[in-house]
């Protein structure tokens, strides 16, 4: 892998308008920016993409164990808000069987890449993973303007496109897809606007609507023009939806929802110690605990919050000094210990991936930089490709 400094184009929001929702969703590249590029070969690339399937995988794996071994208290998670965790995991895994039309629309793992051949989880979210119109649209966009000659991993957007298809089959009854946010957020609103533009490219009805605006009309939830809501896609973490009334109705109101609430358990930094408990030594797993003494005779250690997603409360030590810090010191839900690997660093900028999964294959990924070495949910994110 290389990092290579490069002349960025003096504005890459024109080159959206050819795509009818680009204009709308420009406000999703809030992040992007172009003047450097990650080049891979093809053997890296075919590296990255089958280790991000086989993790894809063991977490899912990680959920199951963890819901039939009743561990969810150990990741944070009690009472109702677990109970029906439970029930929306046997949606999707029934008598050892997978029901896709219960799995999520895409998900997202981070990646630490040494460049060669080293490659470790830092995290999943299968919640709320934003950044995907920039990973596959300006992406693509970028590579068509700046660099036709040479290939990108990214199937993203025919990736989404039969992945609705697949959602939508046999279901003529869902309508339509109802997508909301919290409004104001220009950026997860323009996500949304890419989100049902895939949607409808499969033939799906959509609305989109702010989260505010779902109503409840005593027996199933409607939408601002009083219209029933039968499927909803949202970016809004499960999280601050627990503590209200919405998860109880959720099953009583006969809606569902992308991601189903079980994915909320896929995207628990809690879940890196249970796949390193079913998975020791995986090379391609971080040396994960829920105590610190896991971790013991670990020179560089991260701290994580449990809950949090890509803004989780975090703490990075090299040697017990502190590199990197949140300034989060109580670790709200509880915490997990991770040995930190290597992150690809190059003149003050540190790079993680995104390998982004759509069904149960990755299909895509991004490269995110940051001086800070947590590479955040403010990282920018630059283009990549690759030769060969």
């Amino acid at each position: 892998m290389r990092r290579v400094i490069i002349k960025p184009r003096a504005d890459w929001r024109p080159g959206l308008r050819k795509y009818p929702y680009g204009v709308r969703a420009m406000n999703a590249g809030a992040f992007w920016r172009e003047d450097v590029r990650y080049e891979f070969t093809a053997a890296q690339i075919d590296l990255i993409e089958s280790v991000a399937d086989e993790l894809h995988t063991m977490a899912r794996e990680a959920v199951r164990a963890a819901v039939e071994g009743r561990l969810l208290a150990q990741l944070g998670l009690r009472g109702e808000v677990a109970r029906l965790m439970e029930a929306s995991w046997n949606d999707y895994w029934a008598s050892g069987r997978l029901n896709e039309r219960a799995g999520p629309l895409v998900g997202r793992l981070t990646l630490a890449y040494d460049g060669r051949d080293s490659v470790r989880l830092l995290a999943c979210n299968y919640d709320t993973p934003e950044g995907l119109f920039a990973a596959s649209i300006i992406q693509r966009n970028w590579r068509e303007a700046l660099a036709a000659d040479a290939n990108q991993f990214n199937g993203l957007h025919e990736g989404l496109v039969e992945r609705w298809e697949e959602l939508w089959s046999g279901l003529p009854a869902r309508g339509r897809v109802h997508l909301t946010c919290a409004t104001p957020d220009p950026v997860r609103e323009s996500e949304l606007v890419y989100l049902a533009a895939t949607a409808a490219e499969a033939g799906i009805g959509t609305h989109l609507l702010p989260l505010q605006s779902i109503g409840w009309d005593g027996r199933r939830f409607v939408d601002d023009e009083g219209q029933p809501m039968s499927w909803l896609a949202k970016i809004y973490p499960w999280q601050g939806l627990a503590d209200d009334s919405f998860l109880q109705k959720l099953r009583s109101g006969g809606m569902s929802a992308l991601s189903p609430l079980w994915c909320w358990l896929m995207s628990n930094h809690g879940l890196l110690a249970h796949l390193w408990r079913l998975y020791p030594r995986h090379p391609n797993l971080c040396r994960a605990g829920f105590d610190a003494a896991d971790l013991g005779g670990s020179d560089a250690v991260t701290t994580r919050s449990l809950f949090g997603l890509d803004d989780a409360a975090q703490r990075m030590t090299v040697h017990g000094r502190v590199v990197s810090d949140t300034g989060h010191v109580d670790f709200p839900g509880g915490r997990v210990f991770l040995e930190t690997p290597f992150i690809f660093e190059e003149e003050g900028g540190h790079a993680v991936l995104h390998a982004w999964i759509v069904g149960d294959k990755c299909l895509g990924m991004s490269v995110r930089e940051s001086a800070d070495p947590r590479v955040g949910s403010d990282a920018a994110m630059v283009p990549h490709l690759f030769r060969g």
